[in-house]
């Protein structure tokens, strides 16, 4: 396996004198916590794993730090697929919470927790066509893998003049995978956008901001932006660049200066507004609203007309709440399971639960995206899955 290159690279770290005591006994501890906070999850039998970060789970097995006899499973011999009740899917093979690959997110983590790509300061500022314009938004979709493979054909089936990619390239964002998975992405025929996020800023964001030069010109080598025509202001945020660190970037965050920048672009705005980002404005269940949601309303001023976010790998339509449209599209290729949490949930008018009769993930269902038509002030939704098939809203 990987894990002794892994616990060369972490020892390395720990020893790598900018880095003090105090920082080794917090992520030490951190390990510590995660690993026994998993192994109650499996031996419980419970599908109930919320707050725990999975990037984690494999840290002390890598530095032989488990009591004799109680490593967590790294086959699925040792553990069968479990459907948790958010739809993840607890299991060992690849891209489920403890593919033991995951070992690679936790060392880009440690060993960029100091170094980091610089924020840019030139965001993209784009003016769309002025009465029609299409959209195709996936999130976490960088996985290289078949899944993907399938939502970009079916993206391209029907090109959108703009792609937006809400972030996310596994496994934590490193320079090889950021080219080879985002070179399969599908470009819109007026041009393309990414998002940053917290597996991208796992590796410092060194490689997505490589890759914004090399494949988003619009964006000017900047992780937020905006587009706009008479009738719409579609805003692109980095909710993850000053995410706390400490908690693998998992909250966003805006920061001061995109704030000031969100601010300023909003002043007086009249428009509709559209906005775009890797991490949740609500709990999954939307029943409560995140600190990001809250800094985001303080820095316009008032309530976006729809707000598209990734990072949770589901796909979930929101009832209104008071303006705003919420919708969840982190469904881009990870494969995911029903989320029971979200049975005859008042607030969610839709999410997916039809099977995707995938061989290699019984439980998985129908991953996908969703195209936007924009007509004057009038929008349009339509949910695709994998197969090119319309999902919702139905006749």
């Amino acid at each position: 396996m990987f894990f002794e290159d892994w616990k060369t690279r972490i020892e390395t770290y720990f020893e790598n004198a900018r880095h003090n005591l105090q920082r080794k006994q917090q992520i030490l501890a951190r390990l510590k916590q995660v690993h026994q906070q998993v192994r109650e999850v499996i031996d419980s039998g419970s599908t109930s794993a919320t707050g725990i970060p999975w990037e984690l789970a494999h840290g002390l097995t890598i530095l032989d730090g488990v009591a004799a006899g109680k490593p967590l499973p790294t086959t699925v011999a040792e553990l069968p697929t479990r459907v948790m009740d958010d739809g993840t899917l607890l299991g060992c093979r690849k891209w489920e919470l403890l593919d033991p690959k995951w070992g690679e997110a936790l060392v880009e983590w440690m060993e960029h927790l100091v170094d980091r790509a610089s924020w840019g300061q030139t965001p993209g500022s784009v003016a769309m066509p002025p009465e029609h314009v299409s959209l195709a938004i996936a999130g976490d979709w960088g996985t290289g893998d078949g899944i993907a493979g399938k939502v970009a054909k079916a993206m391209g089936q029907r090109p959108a003049d703009y792609t937006i990619h809400l972030g996310d390239v596994y496994y934590a964002g490193a320079n090889p995978d950021e080219g080879r998975d985002l070179s399969a992405w599908p470009a819109g025929t007026l041009g393309q956008f990414t998002l940053n996020s917290n597996h991208e800023m796992y590796s410092g964001a060194v490689g997505y901001f490589r890759e914004l030069a090399q494949r988003f010109p619009l964006q000017n080598g900047t992780s937020y932006f905006s587009l706009q025509n008479d009738h719409w202001l579609i805003v692109g945020l980095d909710t993850a660049y000053y995410a706390d660190e400490m908690n693998l970037y998992m909250d966003g965050a805006l920061g001061d200066q995109q704030t000031a920048w969100l601010k300023q672009l909003a002043q007086g705005c009249s428009k509709r507004i559209l906005l775009l980002s890797h991490h949740q404005g609500y709990s999954i269940d939307g029943t409560s609203k995140t600190a990001l949601y809250d800094q985001v309303l303080n820095a316009l001023g008032r309530e976006p007309d729809y707000w598209y976010w990734g990072h949770l790998h589901n796909v979930i339509c929101y009832q209104p709440q008071g303006k705003l449209r919420g919708r969840c599209v982190g469904h881009g290729a990870i494969p995911y399971g029903r989320a029971s949490i979200l049975d005859n949930q008042a607030r969610v008018a839709w999410t997916e639960t039809q099977s995707a009769g995938d061989d290699q993930y019984p439980d998985r269902i129908l991953n996908g995206f969703v195209r936007l038509t924009l007509d004057g002030e009038t929008l349009r939704e339509e949910w695709i899955d994998e197969n090119g098939n319309k999902r919702w809203p139905l006749p």
